[in-house]
């Protein structure tokens, strides 16, 4: 599996995490037109500058830790032709004799990308970023290659599917599969309510049992909501556990009134993903091309590791002819989730279809399933 990155990151528990500059650049964007939303991209997915950029997913500690690293040039611009042999890595200044080594999708086209997009029907989003949200998904979609995946999950709390899969993984084909995939986007989904942690637990499921085989490549769930969680059934630390241990990255984007984005944050960094604020339309739709950046662009480096201390440990990535290199401190071990919560002792529609789903998340979690790239 793969998954990338852009700029040196801010570091939390397990993982790294940095985008700095989205929500500074995108205040000064406005309008609809597509010249400014394809200015938006450029500039959310250029550096100004040469640099290397790293996150790390270091769980579950079964797995090798794996470094995923993106390179630009003075211009901004991706840097490709690269080979193992110009990557230099350390763990705790340590370094690493012959990491695994994959290039990213944009150079090697055995590697797929499979995501699955989580939408939040909450009436918070939807007055606010439904257009804006449905169209980059839509774009994202768009872009996306011949024999990439993706599937659609939606939620919010009254509507009777509660987080539902409203698409499960398609292939891109550019003709039936692709279609389906932009209807779903397009479909309406009333209600009201935000149950994001239930909806992205779902979404992580997709993963553990595709209805076909997904290829080899970078795999991701890509989350946008205010994040005013005020209904879901599962617990955070549950559904941060349950994407670590399966090597799932969170990729959250923060739209409208952002309710609660420490918690956007935390399911991000927790999870070797990134968090995204984007408090506009323009921002939105350079979000979602950032992600789709760095999940084509990214080299994987692999590094067997047996650490699981849960002490901070700092891995070191420089690149030949970059000046900088760049670093990340993240933890490696696998503690306990909190306990789940008791099924609600009465009815209200979703109930046993929470308590399914709930059941369905522990067993994945004790047997320590991981989708495999």
């Amino acid at each position: 599996m793969t998954r990338r990155a852009l700029r040196p990151r801010m570091h939390f528990q397990g993982v790294r995490h940095v985008r700095a500059g989205i929500t500074a650049i995108s205040a000064q964007l406005s309008g609809w037109l597509p010249a400014l939303l394809l200015l938006a991209a450029a500039l959310f997915t250029g550096s100004a500058r040469a640099g290397v950029d790293l996150r790390v997913e270091a769980k579950p500690i079964s797995d090798p830790i794996q470094a995923f690293v993106t390179v630009t040039d003075a211009t901004g611009a991706r840097v490709g032709g690269l080979g193992a042999n110009d990557f230099t890595v350390t763990l705790d200044g340590v370094t690493i004799q012959q990491p695994g080594f994959t290039l990213p999708p944009t150079q090697d086209s055995s590697q797929k990308v499979s995501v699955v997009f989580v939408m939040d029907y909450s009436q918070s989003v939807q007055n606010v970023a439904l257009t804006a949200m449905q169209d980059s998904v839509t774009s994202f979609i768009n872009a996306m290659h011949p024999g990439d995946f993706a599937a659609i999950i939606k939620f919010n709390r009254s509507n009777p599917d509660k987080a539902s899969l409203v698409q499960p993984f398609t292939k891109i084909d550019g003709g039936a599969g692709t279609s389906a995939l932009i209807s779903a986007v397009m479909a309406p989904y009333p209600g009201n309510g935000t149950n994001l942690l239930d909806a992205i637990n779902l979404a992580i499921n997709q993963f553990l049992t595709p209805p076909v085989p997904l290829p080899t490549g970078p795999k991701a769930v890509i989350a946008i909501s205010d994040g005013g969680d005020n209904s879901s059934v599962l617990p955070e630390p549950n559904v941060e556990h349950f994407a670590a241990e399966n090597s799932i990255p969170v990729f959250t984007i923060g739209v409208g009134t952002i309710l609660n984005p420490d918690l956007l944050s935390r399911l991000a960094v927790l999870t070797g993903g990134d968090y995204l604020p984007a408090p506009s339309d323009s921002a939105i739709a350079a979000a979602y091309v950032t992600i789709s950046e760095l999940l084509n662009n990214e080299y994987l480096l692999t590094i067997p590791s047996s650490i699981s201390d849960c002490g901070d440990h700092t891995l070191g990535v420089s690149v030949t002819g970059q000046a900088n290199a760049a670093s990340v401190t993240f933890t490696r071990c696998s503690p306990d989730p909190v306990p789940l919560p008791p099924p609600p002792a009465s009815g209200g529609g979703g109930g046993a279809v929470g308590a399914m789903e709930l059941l369905a998340g522990l067993v994945a979690l004790v047997a320590r399933r991981r989708r495999r790239a």
